[in-house]
């Protein structure tokens, strides 16, 4: 739903729910993240992208979320993708994340990334 608190990751989720699209880079990012984050099997993630994605492929979608797991013809574990590294290349000005997290707009640059989190 967008709402893990690593906006990469939720702005990703969040273009998925609106419209049934992510890219590539997302689709790896989040994967990694939920799959070795906060452990979420593999297979379940792959179920609910497939179930959402406009453009699923089975065989691409499914390969992906098994490579991330590091399950399957190529089992190496703890495939992490660095998400700090990965929004700071690929959304460096942050405009990929305030169109879809509006509540991060008054942050900019690389602050949008890693946004002060709410006191408990």
């Amino acid at each position: 739903t967008g709402r893990t608190g690593v906006p990469l990751v939720d702005a990703n989720m969040r273009e998925l729910a609106a419209t049934g699209w992510m890219s590539n880079r997302g689709r790896q990012c989040t994967a990694s993240f939920l799959v070795n984050d906060l452990g979420i099997d593999w297979r379940v993630g792959a179920e609910w992208f497939e179930s959402q994605l406009v453009d699923a492929d089975v065989h691409s979608n499914w390969g992906n979320w098994q490579y991330v797991a590091g399950v399957g013809d190529d089992p190496r574990q703890q495939r992490y993708f660095n998400i700090a590294k990965q929004s700071a290349q690929y959304d460096a000005d942050g405009a990929y994340c305030h169109r879809w997290l509006p509540e991060l707009r008054a942050l900019h640059g690389a602050a949008v990334h890693v946004p002060p989190r709410p006191p408990p």
